[in-house]
Parts: structure tokens; sequence; C-alpha cells
């Protein structure tokens, strides 16, 4: 009355057959993860990489604010670097000795070395007491 059920091992054609479904699942899989990981890469990474470029663009006012500072009659300084993808358009430095011709020389000559672009694109203004 019972039948007993035999187990029969899988023909191994039809075992080729599976193992390699199982590849080309898994093979697709990978390629998918990898185009995923690509379109992710391509939309989203911009944004990043330009809130780095703002934060080294505010580094590098700081660094040259404290340079400046140290330079003799400059006292208090604020620069702003104004950039494009070319490279450094203007720098606007605001300092409490632009009085003083020889301060504004020096500065006009520290920030375009600092940022290797032309004297004329540093713009000096005294900075209200």
């Amino acid at each position: 009355m019972n039948k007993i059920v035999e187990k029969k091992a899988l023909p191994p054609e039809r075992r080729t057959r599976i193992d390699g479904r199982l590849k080309d699942i898994f093979l697709l899989s990978v390629l998918a993860f990898a185009l995923l990981f690509a379109a992710w890469k391509i939309f989203y990474t911009n944004e990043d990489e330009e809130a780095a470029s703002a934060v080294s663009g505010s580094e590098s006012e700081q660094k040259i604010s404290r340079l400046l500072e140290e330079i003799d009659g400059v006292g208090d300084a604020n620069v702003m670097i104004c950039e494009t993808e070319e490279g450094v358009q203007s720098v606007v430095v605001v300092c409490e000795g632009a009085r003083d011709l020889q301060v504004v020389i020096n500065v006009r000559e520290a920030v375009a070395a600092a940022l290797g672009t032309e004297e004329k694109a540093v713009k000096i203004y005294l900075k209200k007491e």
C-alpha cells in the first residue's frame, strides 16, 4: 500500500544544466551590481567632489589669511578666492593694513605667489574699523 519513493540522483546532463544556470544567475547578479555601482559613481559622487572642493577652497582661504597675517603691517585679513573651471579667477583680500601702499604691494605679491595667479587678479581693500 505505501509506496516507497526512492530519490534518484539527477542525471549528469540535468545536473550540468542546473550548474550552468546557477553560474549564469551569479554572473548576471555580479554584472547588475557593477552597473548599479557605476551609475552611482557617475550620478552621485560629483556632488561629493563639489562639496570637497568647496571645503578645500575655504581651507585655502584660511591658509592664505593666516599667511597674510604673518606679514608685517597687514593685521587681521580675510580672503575670498573666486575660482572657475580654469582655476583661480580672482582673489579679494580685506585687511587692516591696506592704507599702507607697501603692505598692499606685499599682500598682492604674496597672494599671487601662493595661488599661482597674476597680481592683477588680486584686489585688496581696507577693513573697516
